[in-house]
């Protein structure tokens, strides 16, 4: 016969058999979590260590490593305040803890506290005196954390102990170039990207990203043709990658190559269409190519599109009255200056010149009055800002005659402008009796000036004074010239400086010639 066991021991084995059972659903939910985590399903992962993080509340050295797993898990969801959380919890069941501190830090770094983070990659390299690898690592996290507040110096010096401690820490190269960009140091940049890129051969998105960063210092160190090819390479690279075209874009556009750049600008914007904001400011890049281009139709359309995408960027209205004003559509580039004042109500300077734009406007629109109105506002508010002086000056000479009020601010404007080159000082020396040198002063400037575009401005200057004097074949010589070269009809028509020279056969048959511009 068989013996039956005693109720008590049958009692013993069951109870020994059921902590066995729980014992083992404890370290499954552990593991399942874990292996959750290695396939990135981060929601999945959470559950599972909530779980077993509720069957180990007693044992306090694994409760800290459950709640610091579920708080990367966290982290990874982009809770940071919950991992937050977590990590505390860790902490305080477990104050020796490094990882805890460690990760912690990594979740204040995401959730935007740079101090906090710092503090906590502090409290970590205790732990890691004698680990080099690791504690390279953790002056690299500290370097990013001193970067973000600014503080470049201070990553500087991180981001180099880090790579005292360990040669082979490529991220550190990288981080240490931004932080070099952010400090003005862009030669240094480029030589730690170009070091980062040797570790980084196997990913060809970071290394697209790379040649960026590469090229962008490179473009801010004026070697146009060499940052080109950067973001040639980082297209190649990833072309998927819509900032690579935007910083080519601006090499371009640096590079006097404007409709490359607007080619890059449209090829970027399809990759900024959820983002009005970066797209807004795409159309206003775009917009200041065809500018220089002479395509002022297109530019206005671009600003109209920066501004129904962003109303709230106040220099677009700006822009757009500029590219009004020089294509002589005088009520609406006032009714932009106008609304530009609004955004800058705080800001003296900037509404003097915007006072002072209204005032060329409407002097070609004859309203004199109004004139004098915004020139004085704009002296008001900025009592050393020439050219507003120039414009009532030439009301007074012209207009209102008052002879004596308009040689006291032309005097005024060669008094303020020591540069002794702006448009306002050679007109007021021609207005004051000084025509040679003034005549002079334009001709040169023709010799002096590498920019085309400014060239063409200087042709009509001297067109304008020429007319002004009375000559009216070295004017339309000069406004030929100018207006070939993309200068608006429109607004030479509206010029009274022209006056003289209307009835010209040669100023005729340029204005009625449908090819130029």
């Amino acid at each position: 016969m068989k013996k039956r066991l005693s109720l008590s021991l049958l009692s013993v084995l069951i109870i020994a058999a059921a902590s066995a059972f729980a014992q083992q659903v404890k370290t499954d939910y552990q593991k399942i979590g874990e292996s959750l985590y290695a396939d990135k399903d981060y929601k999945g992962a959470v559950d599972n260590f909530t779980r077993a993080i509720n069957v180990n509340k007693q044992n306090k050295i694994k409760l800290a490593q459950l709640y610091d797993k579920r708080a990367q898990a966290q982290t990874d969801l982009e809770q940071y305040q919950k991992a937050i959380q977590d990590e505390n919890a860790a902490i305080l069941a477990n104050p020796g803890f490094a990882d805890a501190y460690w990760n912690r830090g990594v979740a204040y770094s995401n959730n935007g506290d740079y101090q906090l983070a710092i503090d906590d990659y502090n409290r970590t390299m205790s732990f890691y005196k004698d680990d080099k690898d690791n504690l390279s690592t953790l002056f690299d996290n500290r370097g990013i954390n001193q970067r973000k507040l600014k503080n470049y110096k201070k990553a500087i010096e991180d981001h180099s102990q880090a790579i005292l401690l360990n040669r082979k820490n490529g991220d550190a190269y990288w981080h240490r170039g931004i932080a070099y960009n952010n400090n003005g140091d862009y030669q240094l940049a480029v030589d730690d990207y170009t070091t980062a890129m040797f570790y980084n051969q196997e990913d060809v998105k970071d290394l697209a990203i790379l040649y960026k960063n590469r090229g962008v210092n490179k473009r801010l160190l004026k070697q146009y043709k060499e940052a080109i090819n950067d973001f040639n390479t980082g297209i190649h690279l990833n072309p998927q990658n819509g900032g690579i075209y935007w910083e080519r874009g601006l090499a371009y556009q640096h590079n006097g190559d404007y409709q490359l750049a607007i080619n890059d600008y449209t090829e970027a914007m399809p990759f900024y269409q959820d983002d009005k904001g970066n797209l807004a400011i795409l159309y206003d890049n775009r917009s200041g190519n065809e500018i220089a281009l002479r395509q002022p139709q297109k530019a206005i359309e671009d600003i109209t599109s920066a501004i129904a995408l962003d109303p709230q960027r106040g220099h677009l209205y700006w822009s757009r009255g500029i590219v009004y004003s020089q294509t002589g559509e005088c009520k609406l580039a006032i009714d932009d200056y106008t609304k530009t004042m609004d955004f800058y109500k705080s800001n003296k300077p900037a509404l003097a010149i915007l006072h002072h734009n209204n005032a060329e406007n409407l002097y070609i629109l004859n309203e004199n009055q109004k004139v004098i109105d915004e020139c004085t506002a704009a002296i008001a508010l900025n009592p050393n800002l020439a050219s507003p002086y120039f414009t009532r000056g030439k009301i007074y000479l012209k207009r209102i005659v008052n002879k004596e009020q308009a040689v006291k601010d032309f005097n005024k404007v060669i008094e303020l402008d020591t540069a002794k080159s702006s448009v306002s000082y050679i007109f007021s020396q021609f207005y004051t009796g000084h025509t040679d040198q003034a005549l002079q002063m334009l001709q040169q400037q023709v010799l002096s000036t590498p920019n085309p575009d400014d060239v063409l401005t200087h042709y009509y200057n001297i067109a304008c004074m020429f007319s002004i004097m009375n000559k009216p074949d070295e004017a339309n010589i000069y406004l030929k010239r100018a207006i070939d070269s993309g200068y608006s009809k429109k607004f030479a028509a509206n010029d009274e400086d022209f006056d003289n020279i209307r009835k010209t056969p040669d100023y005729i048959a340029m204005m009625a010639d449908g090819s130029s511009k």
